[in-house]
């Protein structure tokens, strides 16, 4: 336990995994009182009902919360408050638009009647093993995205509309940066001898924790293990729409933070702050509010075509107008909540 039936009225449009998410989240928390194993969550849409005056209009949503007994006044109450308000910061938007009703009770179970026989706790640790064995090795593939911020689309003006794609992108500009890309924080980036300078593309990388295939922008971050700061270095260039490989995929030009921020309720990765110094001098601020696809999103208009597995990492977006650094410099990016990654560039 804890067992969970959310019941809401047929006239409601709730996005009922999201609905689900929170508030089994916040039932969990952090697992001390709640084991996730023992979590079960279900939505139950209710067509036949008479609410209040009986005006269609009115709608409600209703939570039943059944825990396992043994728990102290103190620890219940704890609970029952930070679930009710998971509820109702989810349904805030629809609480301010029509007459709702949002209620919860909590109910005991008998410590004597009450029967149960499952093998989650084996599977979630062979998952869980798996998962930690694969985030340990450096990522089988890492896929990043062009032109996934505003002021970056805002910046091509016209050049959208001209030959060959007379358009705008209608699904995301994807790039490979391969395994010969990869460095660790603190490395020594080495330019190679026809490169004076290169772009450091401050990146939100995200890692997923298990495979991810045609997954739904509702369950997008169930797939994530969490977040990395990455460095996606690039030799300036103008081709946007077509693969640039020899100025993206050089020796070294994809240093990935050694960091693993876990996925949290605290951390929204469409509003973390990103700053970029140059030899300690802030050279550039963003924010990856300004993702035209937000992670969600990105995640599922990316796993529509291709699979990512553990461990693999998916660059959300470079900021528009990347410092530019040569060799002899040093740059170091920070990601709010998420941590740093700084590397030396030298010439060959």
């Amino acid at each position: 336990m804890p067992h969970i039936w959310i019941e809401y009225s047929g006239n409601l449009a709730l996005d009922t995994r999201a609905l689900m998410r929170a508030v089994q989240g916040a039932a969990v928390g952090d697992g001390s009182l709640f084991p996730l194993a023992g979590a079960r969550t279900r939505a139950l849409r209710v067509d036949d009902c008479l609410i209040v005056d009986g005006h269609p209009d009115n709608a409600f949503v209703h939570v039943v919360l059944r825990i396992g007994h043994g728990r102290t006044d103190a620890q219940k109450a704890a609970m029952g408050e930070r679930v009710f308000l998971a509820l109702n910061t989810a349904l805030a938007p629809h609480l301010a638009m029509r007459p709702l009703g949002i209620s919860m009770q909590i109910e005991e179970a008998d410590p004597v009647l009450n029967y149960k026989h499952n093998n989650y706790r084996h599977y979630l640790a062979q998952r869980a093993e798996a998962a930690s064995a694969a985030l340990a090795q450096p990522p089988r593939t890492v896929v990043g995205v062009a032109l996934n911020t505003r002021q970056s689309l805002d910046a091509l003006g016209d050049a959208v509309n001209a030959p060959p794609y007379k358009a705008a992108p209608r699904a995301p500009v994807l790039y490979i940066k391969p395994a010969n890309t990869y460095a660790r924080d603190g490395d020594t980036v080495t330019l190679p001898a026809d490169v004076q300078e290169v772009q450091v593309g401050a990146c939100l990388g995200v890692v997923f924790a298990r495979r991810a295939s045609r997954v739904s922008q509702a369950d997008a971050l169930d797939y994530v293990a969490g977040y990395r700061v990455v460095a996606d270095l690039c030799v300036p260039h103008d081709s946007y729409f077509r693969p640039a490989l020899k100025q993206q995929c050089r020796d070294g030009f994809c240093p990935i933070g050694d960091t693993l921020a876990p996925v949290s309720p605290a951390i929204n990765p469409d509003a973390l702050d990103i700053e970029v110094l140059v030899d300690g001098v802030v050279r550039q601020r963003a924010s990856t509010a300004d993702l035209f696809r937000p992670v969600a999103r990105l995640i599922a208009d990316v796993t529509e075509f291709m699979s990512f597995d553990a461990g693999d990492i998916l660059l959300v977006g470079t900021p528009h107008d990347a410092p530019r650094v040569r060799a002899g410099q040093r740059y170091d990016i920070r990601i709010a909540q998420v941590g740093t990654l700084g590397n030396t560039l030298a010439a060959t």
